[in-house]
This record gives C-alpha cells, sequence and structure tokens, in this order.
C-alpha cells in the first residue's frame, strides 16, 4: 500500500513539475513579446516625433516664402 501511494505522489509531483516548466515556457514567451512590443512602440514612436519635426519645418519654409512673397 505504501509503495502504491509513494508511486501515485511521486507521479503527480513529476506531472506537477511538468506543468510548471510549462506555463514558466509560457510566461517568458509573454514577456519576450511584450518586451519586443515595448521596443517597437519606442521605435515607432521615436520615427512620428521625426516626421513631427520635418513637417514643422516644412511648414515653417512654407510660412516664411508665403511671407515673403506677400501671400502669392
Amino acid at each position: 500500500m505504501f509503495s502504491f501511494g509513494f508511486t501515485f505522489w511521486i507521479k503527480t509531483l513529476h506531472s506537477t513539475i511538468n506543468r510548471l516548466w510549462e506555463e514558466n515556457r509560457q510566461m517568458y514567451t509573454v514577456f519576450q513579446l511584450k518586451s519586443d512590443a515595448l521596443r517597437d512602440q519606442e521605435q515607432i514612436m521615436a520615427m512620428l516625433s521625426e516626421i513631427k519635426q520635418s513637417i514643422e519645418r516644412m511648414n515653417d519654409r512654407i510660412d516664411r516664402r508665403t511671407d515673403a512673397t506677400g501671400g502669392r
């Protein structure tokens, strides 16, 4: 009887350890995906900022030309 109980306990423990390893792997994957998404978002925000600055400079040049020609 002891042998059966011990064997059952070992199998349950082994199953639990395997499940925890799988959950840990999944959590690592989710963490990696979130980290990648955050990095990508930062890069996109930097590119959008550069585009905005470029457009603002272009608008300033257009405004200066318009002012210099009297609005023609």
